[in-house]
């Protein structure tokens, strides 16, 4: 009887995710899905490398996303032939584990077992997470939930052999979502908190959560210790995020909504008159449905509190997949079998129905998009990369089908040089001109279905929907000027250090300073040290204030007492601010370049072996709030250090690149690679400290001459990685002797007896 059960579930399981198995390959998954798909094709193809640089400008693969998914569906896709039939397998293994443990569960604590994980199978949620968002990760993680509760009695067992098996199993769901442990946790010690009462339960845990520890700290330790490098969005600030991340009520009255309310209803009125019900798991419910509404619940600020802020509202939503089969269970619990069967089959067909509308075939890879890929496939070359605009998932997949770098990516917690790329993006989407950017990142291509302003672009063809722009750009860049200060993102070329100190480490002359705003005295004894030993800076007070003994006073700046011997005055944009007088600090007892009456808004003093240039008027304000290009160049001109670079790639790969550089002088230069602590850098054979450029997120060293630059990416947590697949070696066959030899054991003994 269970044996047939169990085979039941298994064809559900698979017939569930069959159209993913039989999909073509590639094929064109919904919204996340490509994006997924790719992790489990380049581990596939190339193992779990490090650091790889198919997405952004380079990132550490799955050092911010949980890995296990991945892991599994690489593993399956091998055996199996294909990415997809290994994404496929994954969910259809993960669904029928899930599916097992929840039967094992229930029987476990005395209720019906057989209904409820067929209902959970079904659920429609949990099918729109896998179909529509194509989260898939996220929707193993939903199918193990009953692991997770099935572990915590496990884990009051006072069997040895079953607290390895809890540790176990809550190391699978932890390392397959992370962000599902905390309401995992709150519904756990919801439901079993009779069971934590006893005395042995603390020291079980303890045993249970050393063994964890070992388990997945290859994963968490690094996550945790380089948390500073992700990029979780605070969704709660963002009311347009906030309201796209919660549950509209109207989802309730879509075929998903009135299936699983009209199950859920059904049962709890059920289990309600029949006194089965635990008013705990409707407590839960009601609490995660709250929760998931988010924007259009009666206190939305309850989502700026700390642990609601880390989690998008609409996964509270996922508990309920779990919550609302345990009330089914519930109510079937002492039932007759014939009314427990009338109940099954009613369930399944109310639930067929919620799912029918992700019943649909999946569609091949875009054919425009396979033209894309042929024509960058015979690009030559190593040093650059593509993007596609607008970046959707699809996009993600091209690297596997061009063999070629993207700027494009999927998941942004990945990406160490977010900020940067999505001043890219912004400036794509807003019809802003993104070409300095695009070059930045060595986008030598870009592909977009939608108008876009990209003045040093050219557009070369139309291949489908997509016109194709194209550009001459460099691996490598001279950096005329840093930026210190407060920062401000101007169309020109510059680098930007949030930490000061940085420039301690650059010699003066390879690169010119503009410092904005007041610099405090640590910083301008750095800034003193730089002009004295020849350097050049350009002060940019926003008020009043004094840097080396030269000060700034507050006036009114008027264009028609503007005068220069140096500068056409009719660059500068009109000194107004929203039809008022404009007001700045200016100079005196200074070399003046540019004056206002006797007082000079730019001027110069020479300081030491260097020059110290001064520039009042709130220019840098002045030229972002009237968008003047001009004034900009202006400022950061005067900062420039001119000269040449020549360089050669001579190799590049994952984790790994060699160059060949020939300055016209020492100077600071750019790789277009995402800056990351763990990078060795060596120039001429030695160990150079690379710097990050806070702008563009990319990697700054000098050069001096003639020189060979060989860098790679040396993880220091890679050893945690065969500590843990020791520990997993020994805990599964620890497990495997426990549960499977000792028992068949046991039986030939007693058949020999």
């Amino acid at each position: 009887m269970r044996r047939a059960y169990f085979i039941l579930l298994a064809v559900i399981a698979v017939l569930l995710y069959l159209p993913l198995f039989t999909a073509p390959s590639p094929p064109a998954l919904n919204t996340d899905g490509n994006g997924h798909l790719f992790k489990i094709h380049k581990l596939m193809s190339d193992g779990w490398e490090p650091w790889i640089e198919d997405w952004y400008s380079g990132f550490p693969f799955l050092r911010f996303y949980p890995p296990l998914s991945y892991l599994i569906g690489a593993f399956l896709g091998i055996l199996l032939g294909s990415d997809i039939r290994g994404y496929a397998a994954t969910l259809m293994l993960t669904s029928f584990v899930g599916a097992v443990a929840l039967h094992f569960y229930l029987r476990r604590t005395g209720r019906e077992p057989y209904v409820a994980p067929v209902v959970f199978l079904l659920f429609p949620w949990h099918l729109g997470v896998a179909y529509i968002e194509a989260n898939f990760p996220r929707a193993n993680s939903i199918n193990l939930f009953p692991l997770f509760l099935l572990a915590l009695l496990w884990a009051v067992d006072i069997r040895e052999r079953y607290l390895a098996a809890s540790a176990v199993a809550i190391s699978v769901i932890s390392l397959i979502h992370h962000s599902a442990m905390v309401p995992l946790v709150i519904t756990g010690l919801v439901l079993l908190f009779e069971n934590f009462r006893k005395t042995r339960v603390l020291s079980n845990f303890f045993k249970v959560g050393g063994i964890v520890v070992a388990l997945t700290s290859f994963w968490y330790v690094p996550f945790l210790l380089e948390r500073e490098w992700t990029n979780f969005w605070k969704i709660y600030q963002y009311s347009w995020l906030f309201k796209s991340y919660s549950v509209s009520p109207s989802r309730f009255l879509e075929p998903v909504g009135i299936a699983s309310t009209a199950v859920f209803s059904a049962f709890l009125i059920v289990a309600y008159f029949r006194g089965t019900l635990q008013r705990r798991t409707l407590g839960l419910i009601a609490l995660y449905i709250y929760l998931a509404l988010g924007y259009y619940s009666p206190t939305p600020w309850i989502h700026s509190l700390p642990v609601l802020s880390m989690i998008p509202q609409y996964r509270w939503m996922d508990m309920v997949n779990l919550l609302v089969p345990l009330i089914v269970a519930d109510a079937l619990t002492g039932v007759e079998l014939k009314w427990r069967l009338v109940a099954g089959a009613l369930s399944v067909g109310i639930l067929i129905f919620g799912a029918l509308p992700y019943a649909e075939p999946i569609p091949p890879y875009p054919g425009d998009l396979m033209e894309v890929a042929e024509f960058l496939r015979e690009q030559p070359g190593e040093d650059w990369r593509f993007v596609v605009h607008p970046g959707v998932s699809h996009h993600s997949y091209l690297p596997v089908l061009t063999g070629k770098s993207t700027l494009n990516g999927w998941y942004h917690e990945g990406d160490p040089a977010e900020e940067g790329h999505l001043r890219m993006w912004y400036a794509l989407s807003t019809g802003n001109d993104a070409s300095l950017y695009l070059k930045i990142y060595a986008a030598k291509f870009l592909m977009a279905s939608i108008n876009v302003t990209v003045k040093d672009y050219s557009r070369i063809e139309r291949i489908g929907n997509y016109w194709i722009y194209t550009s001459n750009v460099s691996f490598v860049e001279p950096v005329g000027a840093v930026l210190l200060g407060n920062f401000y993102d101007l169309p020109v070329d510059y680098a930007y250090f949030e930490d000061p100190s940085n420039l301690a480490a650059i010699p003066p002359g390879s690169v010119g300073v503009v410092y904005a705003g007041n610099p405090s005295k640590e910083e301008e004894g750095l800034l003193w040290n730089f002009v004295r030993n020849g350097g050049t800076v350009v002060w940019v007070p926003e008020g009043s204030g004094c840097l080396f003994g030269v000060c700034g006073v507050m006036e009114r700046i008027d264009n028609s007492r503007l005068s220069s011997d140096v500068f056409n005055v009719s660059i500068f944009a009109p000194f107004e601010y929203e039809g008022m007088p404009w007001y700045g600090p200016v100079f005196e007892n200074v070399t003046p370049l540019l004056s206002v009456g006797d007082k000079a808004i730019i001027g110069l003093v020479k300081l030491g072996n260097g020059t110290l240039y001064l520039v009042g008027g709130n220019l840098l304000y002045h030229s972002l709030y009237w968008n003047s290009k001009k004034e900009a160049e202006l400022i950061f001109g005067l900062a420039g250090i001119d000269g040449s670079l020549n360089y050669t790639l001579f190799s590049r790969s994952d984790g790994e690149y060699s160059l060949g550089l020939s300055p016209s002088r020492p100077m600071l230069v750019r790789i277009s690679e995402s800056y990351y602590p763990h990078w060795k850098i060596r120039v001429n054979g030695k160990l150079v400290e690379p710097i990050r450029d806070d702008r563009t997120g990319l990697t700054l060293i000098t050069v001096s001459g003639k020189s060979t630059v060989d860098a790679e990416f040396r993880d220091p947590f890679m050893r945690l990685r065969a500590y843990s697949a020791i520990g997993w070696v020994v805990v599964l066959a620890y497990l495997l002797v426990e549960f499977f030899w000792r028992r068949r054991l046991k039986v030939v003994i007693n058949e020999s007896s």
